[in-house]
């Protein structure tokens, strides 16, 4: 997880004691989920060599050109704060989580000028790790979802009996969320470097190379 934004608007709600309804002990929260897929930055200041070195991946030997994705998610919450007496209850309101590239650097060796058919050949290939990277952040935009929702239901709302507390609470309940993506993260970016690795074959290799004539 890179970070998460809780946007604290300290507007409370009073609950008044003979409200049939119990103080604080229900949270209802809202949660959407918005990909990203993001643009890729084309690097051709190394040759294969510095920028395989540079990046230190596990690459495959038939690399030419190189792919580096990384997705990852950020959270903005929104925190719910109702008052009664003395007392505060703070839950989640509004959560949104943005699904993204944040890396999506793809390498292609400098001594391949752009107008070169070597150049070309390349970049067409990289963009195909291009299109799984972008890809993934649709297909698994619902395990984002589900992992979120389901989060969601383990987290209580809290009673607190200062305004100074607020932060700390609905902090914590952020961070269980946050928590709670990271395995599915993780998930999710094996599996796009499974794809990748499966892109790059012996028979893609030869039929790459037999394109262009100067390698």
């Amino acid at each position: 997880m890179k970070k998460f934004l809780l946007i604290l608007c300290l507007s409370v709600c009073p609950v008044f004691a003979q409200n049939a309804t119990p103080f604080c002990t229900s949270m209802s929260a809202r949660v959407h989920v918005t990909a990203l897929p993001g643009k890729p930055n084309y690097i051709t200041k190394y040759s294969r060599e510095e920028f395989l070195k540079k990046v230190g991946n596990d690459v495959s030997p038939y690399t030419l050109g190189l792919t580096v994705s990384k997705l990852d998610v950020h959270i903005e919450a929104t925190p719910s704060i109702s008052k009664q007496l003395d007392k505060y209850c703070v839950s989640l309101e509004n959560v949104e989580i943005e699904l993204k590239n944040v890396i999506l650097d793809v390498y292609i060796d400098k001594k391949y000028k752009p107008s070169t058919c070597e150049y070309k050949t390349i970049k067409s290939h990289e963009n195909y790790h291009v299109a799984v990277a972008q890809q993934a952040l649709v297909f698994f935009k619902s395990d984002i979802e589900k992992a979120a929702a389901q989060a969601l239901r383990g987290i209580s709302p809290q009673i607190v009996y200062s305004t100074g507390d607020i932060q700390n609470v609905a902090l914590r309940q952020v961070n269980i969320i946050n928590n709670a993506l990271k395995p599915v993260i993780a998930h999710i970016n094996q599996k796009l470097n499974e794809k990748d690795k499966a892109i790059d074959t012996p028979e893609m290799y030869r039929k790459t190379s037999a394109l262009c004539n100067n390698w």
